[in-house]
């Protein structure tokens, strides 16, 4: 199912751009979004609420235009659930395990410290209709270090960790915002992303497999 994409792009702007090749793409992590408390289902079942996050990527090497003004390429992940430390089996561990290959299971990810980093990205088109096709961020993986020193740096200079409701926030002012039901959903802004010395409540969480266009 496709989404409305929540952006401070004018309506009347015009965008130039094509749809990423499947497969690997080379990316940089430049803005985590706090998603607040989401409601979410699960195999149809309606679980209680669960703190969710966005990863956005730019994606290196790729542009877009809009109104005839080159901009840097961005991608967001599906959002994820966390909680308290991660669990082998949740999508927030392997998510962070392709930023840090030696992190370990029952841990808090540190998403601050892995702002700026490079992985890969692997992309999947997803058909809306015969006219509209959406690039997935279908998952990430580590690049191998030897090829670290020649990953290109990111055109974005502004890395942070924010609201997904935060409207200056650099990413959200930038082309393909966050999609409108993670607002629409949003049940509270309360609680923060921690960072490694930082802790919350355990808990266990469930895996998704739908696919969503990002």
């Amino acid at each position: 199912m496709g989404f409305e994409r929540k952006s401070n792009v004018k309506q009347d702007s015009k965008m130039e751009y094509e749809n990423l090749t499947e497969g690997e793409h080379e990316a940089r992590l430049i803005y985590v979004a706090d998603c607040g408390m989401q409601l979410r289902e699960y195999k149809g079942e309606v679980k209680p609420p669960a703190q969710q996050i966005a990863l956005c990527f730019e994606v290196l090497g790729s542009t877009v235009k809009v109104d005839g003004v080159e901009q840097p390429r961005i991608i967001w992940s599906k959002p994820f659930n966390i909680f308290g430390r991660m669990s082998g089996l949740s999508t927030e561990y392997s998510m962070y395990k392709a930023f840090v290959p030696t992190a370990k299971e029952d841990t808090i990810a540190d998403w601050k410290g892995v702002l700026g980093k490079p992985v890969n990205i692997i992309i999947k088109h997803f058909k809306k209709n015969a006219d509209t096709t959406y690039d997935n961020v279908a998952s990430i993986s580590p690049i191998p270090t030897k090829y670290l020193d020649g990953i290109d740096d990111a055109i974005t200079t502004e890395f942070s960790i924010a609201g997904s409701e935060d409207e200056d926030a650099p990413a959200i002012k930038n082309l393909f915002g966050l999609a409108k039901y993670i607002h629409e959903n949003r049940i509270s802004s309360t609680k923060n992303i921690p960072t490694a010395t930082e802790a919350r409540p355990v808990s266990e969480e469930e895996s998704f497999s739908e696919s969503v266009p990002f």
